[in-house]
């Protein structure tokens, strides 16, 4: 393997990482409501005035938590172990999961915003995260097996 070819699987991971604090911080804040550090104000995604479901509100919440947990495993060490093969399926599995969960909420907004006759916002945040997602998967496998790049 060329020293360019471990400098993107480098950067790749740095961007599984990155993708994983984030999902670990919309689960968290989520399902605290918000967070408030000082005076800066982090709103929640969904306003609990128009949350018609709160326990699948939380159980996506902890999804992303699970999603990032994912995320942070050590994929290089896991892939010396016959364990890999599942694990990579679990992720491969959640990150579609979690790009289904992208657009089901793009499709409820819409529907909020149809009900309440004011147009819709364009989905660039949930957009960004669906491909983050799905890119998870060929990060997490050519981190692993360099030699697939060939």
């Amino acid at each position: 393997m060329n020293a360019v070819t471990d400098q993107r699987i480098r950067y790749g991971r740095i961007i599984a990482v990155t993708f994983g604090l984030l999902s670990l911080g919309l689960g968290i804040n989520e399902l605290n409501g918000g967070i408030i550090v000082g005076p800066l104000h982090i709103a929640p995604r969904w306003l609990p005035a128009i949350v018609t479901f709160p326990a699948a509100l939380r159980a996506e919440c902890w999804f992303f938590i699970a999603y990032a947990g994912l995320l942070f495993l050590p994929w290089r060490q896991i892939a010396k172990s016959k364990a890999w093969g599942w694990f990579f399926a679990v992720l491969c599995v959640a990150s579609v999961l979690f790009a289904f969960t992208m657009i089901c909420e793009v499709m409820a907004k819409n529907y909020i915003a149809q009900n309440a006759h004011i147009k819709a916002k364009i989905p660039v945040f949930q957009a960004v995260l669906l491909f983050l997602s799905l890119g998870q998967i060929p990060i997490e496998l050519f981190s692993c097996k360099p030699e697939l790049l060939d």
